[in-house]
């Protein structure tokens, strides 16, 4: 295969998102390739770490920390009489027109080589659009929520102006994609997020751990509340089972008076972050996610990459896209705490259906390997570059 050149557009390249780190994994297997990878950056965050590879170029816009609010209209602001909002507005132009001249400038580098931009969150299109109808800059949208989630956001006005002028869109599930096929978008297509790791843990070892795991930020909707309360409620009925829940957020001293009110505070425990989550994964048992709503998590194709049986909420159309419902893990209604109580007490009991459902779970993980979603992005380049 011929050197590509490949450029990913983030709102904040280190920033600590699932975004970011699929972006990391991907822009680290292409340049392993030996393809010619680089990053543009809207913003950047002060002193924080990169996922990405220290030889891959990164190209902050807003050096000086500036982040562009919403457009206002310069005329009913004028008419109120509120000065501010009209020089803030006049601001956020100017800021805009010269940003997009400076990415002008970063592609111009490349001449007329077809150069592969992955636009990893919308916002970043909005400087992009003198781009659009290049012949050699191949744009490719993405969006790494459901369809229900963007719809419900400010994110579908951006989508619906930027992403159908884009060759092409992707989404996360099939699902999503045939919903925004039925809003007049021509140019959906679906490409899974790739695990950053998938190494096989021999079921019986996973199961001695007697340990239930979730993961993610402690934040309103995660549904950690729901899995606490669950988790205490058969807790009695797997006495030598614990609960770890890692991440950090506002809703951490919340969760905490939860599990000390059920005087669970020896059994459940709050972990905080973690920067080994594949170690995390193999020393525990099977991994649960409560949430209410979702993309295609992160966390349960991690989970599965490790050999772990899932139980999820049916919180996303990709969850089915994950977990094979009666062979790798089990499903949920969100917010049901009992439906949730029963399948931890199901798998923490049965030795023998836990040892299946970790085999299928990874064996099902294989289509989230790093190297083969790698291979569908080249086949898509291709597809691309043909047109």
């Amino acid at each position: 295969m011929s050197k590509k050149n490949i450029v990913f557009v983030l709102n904040d390249y280190n920033g600590h998102g699932g975004a970011q780190r699929v972006a990391a994994i991907l822009a680290n297997e292409f340049s392993n390739d030996g393809h010619h990878v680089a990053v543009l950056s809207i913003n950047e965050q002060k002193n924080q770490p990169s996922y990405f590879a220290k030889h891959i170029p990164v190209f902050v816009l807003h050096k000086d920390g500036y982040r562009a609010p919403l457009p206002k209209s310069l005329y009913s602001n004028l008419k109120a009489l509120k000065i501010r909002a009209v020089a803030r507005e006049l601001n956020r132009r100017r800021q805009l027109a010269k940003r997009r001249k400076d990415v002008i400038r970063f592609f111009e580098r490349y001449g007329d080589e077809t150069v592969y931009v992955i636009v990893v969150q919308v916002w970043g299109m909005q400087w992009l659009t003198p781009l659009l109808y290049k012949p050699n800059i191949k744009i490719i949208g993405q969006s790494h929520e459901s369809y229900e989630a963007s719809k419900n956001s400010q994110r579908y006005k951006r989508i619906l102006r930027y992403y159908r002028q884009v060759p092409k869109f992707l989404l996360l599930t099939k699902k999503d994609a045939e919903k925004f096929k039925k809003d007049g978008f021509i140019n959906t297509g679906v490409m899974y997020n790739p695990t950053a790791f998938r190494v096989y843990n021999d079921p019986r070892k996973l199961y001695a751990n007697k340990t239930v795991v979730s993961m993610g930020r402690l934040v309103d909707g995660k549904g950690f509340d729901v899995l606490i309360k669950a988790f205490a409620r058969v807790s009695h009925e797997i006495p030598e089972w614990k609960l770890d829940i890692y991440g950090d957020g506002p809703e951490k001293e919340s969760l905490q008076t939860l599990i000390d009110v059920l005087n669970m505070k020896n059994v459940i425990r709050l972990k905080g972050t973690t920067s080994k989550p594949q170690e995390v994964l193999s020393s525990s048992s099977f991994f649960v996610l409560a949430s209410e709503a979702e993309g295609l998590p992160m966390s349960l194709i991690e989970a599965q990459s490790c050999g772990l049986p899932c139980i999820s909420t049916d919180c996303a159309p990709g969850i089915k896209e994950i977990i094979n419902e009666y062979e790798s893990g089990l499903i949920a209604p969100v917010g049901d705490i009992d439906v949730l109580a029963r399948h931890i007490r199901r798998l923490a009991k049965n030795e023998q259906l836990f040892y299946s459902y970790s085999q299928n779970a990874y064996r099902h993980s294989e289509k989230f390997e790093q190297k083969h979603v790698r291979d569908q992005w080249y086949k898509l380049f291709e597809e691309l570059e043909d047109r």
